[in-house]
């Protein structure tokens, strides 16, 4: 990007060249890049970013953790105006770059994306199990962005078992998924009484896990709060661990997380506690349910107390 602004200097340079008498010198491209700089009223891309939010009257959307610190999705926004400000450098290093979980990028993070690593891309995701409900962009909005892209869809389901998938398909379609004839114990959903009753109940699927096979059992839940929460009343009377942004490593046994947490793992055995319409009512929590049934691979349970939610059937 460097090379570029150098180059379109010596363009202006060239301008003024031809425009000016035969003997008069031309300015250097350092004195042109002078004057054109005290033309500028906002000289710091960070400054700039600001009076953007200030331009479109949502100032008070943008919040500085610290002084010149932005918070993580005003990073690429920021870079995406830095580009067109300064330029970026390009990584030439890289050769051909991963992108996995590719619904939770939005369009302007892929454009910057772009700017940085201008190599081959492979990019991987399921737009069924979106994880922010401000992501409301397609896939394809992502093909436009690579329109000579190859577009491979990959919708065979090889985790969980043909009960498990169906019951989750029921909770969030997927028309293209394309089930494996693995079978395996039909997905318990279980009323219960009270929020005290509910967690009697998950002390009891705990002990009944211990005294069986299964190596691995998953407890999500909706928040990392909630994650916390729980793991702190169960810790009290079992071996749970609990699976948070701080984990160095993943352990058998019993495992208390978040569905943001547990994307991306899974487990022989899954409790979804909390499913009431209390917790899963807006429309984008179907995915969120979705997620956190589709971390079992063998056996699921979904557990609510009160009224469920209108996306368990």
């Amino acid at each position: 990007m460097l090379d570029e602004y150098v180059y379109h200097l010596g363009d202006i340079r060239s301008k003024l060249s031809s425009q000016m008498l035969m003997w008069v010198e031309p300015p250097k491209t350092s004195a042109i890049l002078k004057e054109l700089n005290k033309m500028l009223t906002i000289k710091k891309p960070l400054a700039l970013y600001k009076d953007f939010y200030r331009y479109i009257n949502a100032s008070q959307m943008l919040v500085l953790p610290k002084k010149n610190m932005l918070e993580w999705d005003d990073v690429f926004p920021f870079l995406y105006l830095l580009a067109a400000f300064e330029g970026l450098d390009e990584n030439r290093t890289v050769k051909h770059l991963v992108i996995d979980e590719m619904q939770d990028y939005s369009p302007v993070q892929y454009a910057a994306l772009n700017m940085i690593y201008p190599c081959q891309k492979t990019i991987l995701g399921d737009f069924g199990q979106v994880l922010n409900p401000c992501h409301l962009h397609t896939l394809d909005d992502l093909k436009a962005l690579y329109e000579d892209a190859e577009y491979v869809t990959l919708n065979r389901s090889y985790r969980s078992t043909y009960e498990i998938m169906s019951y989750a398909n029921a909770i969030c379609q997927q028309p293209h998924l394309e089930m494996i004839e693995r079978h395996g114990p039909v997905p318990q959903t279980v009323c219960c009484e009270s929020d005290s009753a509910e967690l009697e109940f998950l002390s009891q699927k705990i002990c009944e896990f211990e005294a069986g096979s299964n190596a691995s059992l998953g407890i999500v839940v909706k928040t990392n709060a909630d994650a916390e929460k729980l793991f702190d009343v169960l810790s009290q009377s079992h071996n749970v661990n609990l699976l948070t942004a701080d984990s160095t490593r993943f352990s058998s046994g019993v495992s208390v997380t978040s569905i943001q947490m547990a994307k991306g793992l899974e487990f022989d055995e899954v409790l979804v506690p909390g499913a009431s319409k209390a917790k899963y009512d807006a429309d984008f929590d179907c995915h969120l349910l979705y997620i956190a049934c589709t971390r079992a691979m063998h056996k699921l349970t979904i557990s609510y107390a009160g009224e469920p939610s209108r996306f368990l059937k």
